[in-house]
């Protein structure tokens, strides 16, 4: 009952505060290229806050970067899915080893069924793995993309609900590069 209660109340102010300032309160940060009919976002590079990293991501997606507030290399891509990229600090969760970062993406989804990908790239990692949703407890995806750019590691990942969500956070995770 507790735990229910802790988890409508989070909603609230959770879902509300991730809008765009143009949008009412409630609906997704891109919302419209998921609606039937409409063009998908074009994808371009954009610069990551105070990140010295640039990443494709789709036009009418929001950069937040909570470098400050988080005490690390912090940002979060609002867009469908919503991605978020970490890098190295006292309190980042930002692992050294493949290993580690299992065992770190492994206690974020709840009822971890287990890694359906763990492939080794030429500047880190990709792990794939699956569980259920907290809150309905309908199939969970999740993806954790290592990558070194300029001898920096930096985590990208996210949980979404398809693999198609899945396939388009790796996919801007896997664009991150050196900003120009």
């Amino acid at each position: 009952m507790l735990r229910t209660t802790l988890l409508v109340s989070l909603s609230l102010f959770v879902i509300p505060a991730c809008h765009k300032k143009d949008e009412p309160t409630g609906a997704s940060p891109s919302a419209s290229p998921t609606e039937p009919g409409a063009a998908p976002a074009k994808l371009a590079y954009q610069k990551l806050g105070s990140l010295p990293l640039e990443a494709e991501i789709p036009s009418d997606a929001n950069v937040d970067d909570s470098t400050k507030s988080a005490g690390f290399p912090s940002v979060t891509v609002y867009a469908q899915p919503t991605t978020f990229i970490f890098g190295p600090g006292d309190m980042s969760d930002v692992k050294p080893t493949i290993e580690e970062t299992k065992d770190r993406v492994a206690k974020e989804v709840d009822a971890f069924k287990g890694f359906t990908r763990e492939d080794k790239t030429a500047d880190g990692w990709i792990l794939e793995g699956a569980g259920e949703s907290m809150i309905d407890k309908k199939p969970l995806y999740t993806v954790s993309v290592r990558r070194t750019i300029a001898g920096v590691p930096y985590d990208c990942g996210t949980n979404a609900d398809t693999k198609d969500e899945i396939a388009r956070a790796e996919k801007l995770c896997q664009s991150l590069r050196a900003a120009k």
